[in-house]
């Protein structure tokens, strides 16, 4: 079971508090190609293993929010290059706020985890016009996290995330997105996503290891002011 120290009062960042921060950043200063604004849940599934080799298996996922904004771009300017393969290519690079959550019980005693993420997000891939303005887009993705808010509640303690060597740490995901899109007129485009994403840095100083590996959907708008 995760280390944890325990806290006298419950702090939750509540969805609203989360589209309040996302919306505080001067995005009408900001000028690219493309920006994705998309709001989604997680399925989060926590792995934790003893430093003898034994896999806790008794996590439940639970659902959390996904927020982000993104902005993408082509990854070479197409006069540039010769290959059309590299022409393909866009990158896109924004802020994602994640919560990853979970419940469970151990030895009969019910015990949830909640937890807020603060990070970018990166991405690198192709995008495929189907036909009358649907577009389908697949992309490689890194998410690099930082704990800004947590707590875990056995049964009736409650105790801080924040300091715990399993959390608070930096936190590295690797992973895929697909994203279908309709293109709705000249500037903007309605889409959905999925994807799915496997924590890298999961061995801990004692020897144990512990991931967070969350499935993500949603949905989001493709503004493209320069078009």
């Amino acid at each position: 079971m995760p280390n944890h120290e325990k806290m006298n009062t419950i702090k939750y960042l509540t969805p609203l508090y989360t589209f309040l921060l996302i919306c505080i950043i001067p995005i009408a200063k900001l000028s690219a190609q493309d920006w994705n604004y998309q709001i989604g849940l997680n399925s989060a599934s926590f792995r934790f293993q003893s430093p003898a080799g034994i896999a806790q298996n008794f996590f439940q996922p639970d659902a959390g929010l996904q927020l982000a904004i993104l902005r993408n771009n082509h990854l070479v300017d197409s006069a540039k290059t010769k290959s059309a393969f590299v022409r393909k290519l866009n990158y896109q690079v924004g802020i994602a706020i994640n919560q990853f959550n979970s419940f469970g019980e151990t030895q009969n005693v019910p015990f949830t985890y909640s937890s807020t993420f603060v990070g970018l997000k990166l991405g690198l891939g192709m995008k495929s016009h189907v036909g009358k303005g649907v577009s389908l887009s697949y992309n490689g993705l890194m998410q690099i996290n930082q704990l800004v808010l947590g707590s875990q509640k056995m049964g009736n303690q409650v105790y801080n995330l924040q300091g715990n060597k399993q959390f608070d740490r930096i936190q590295c995901q690797l992973g895929g997105e697909i994203k279908l899109a309709k293109q709705m007129n000249d500037h903007t485009a309605l889409f959905a996503y999925f994807s799915e994403a496997w924590q890298l840095n999961t061995i801990q100083k004692d020897g144990s290891q512990f991931a967070i590996n969350p499935v993500s959907f949603g949905f989001g708008i493709q503004y493209s002011p320069l078009r």
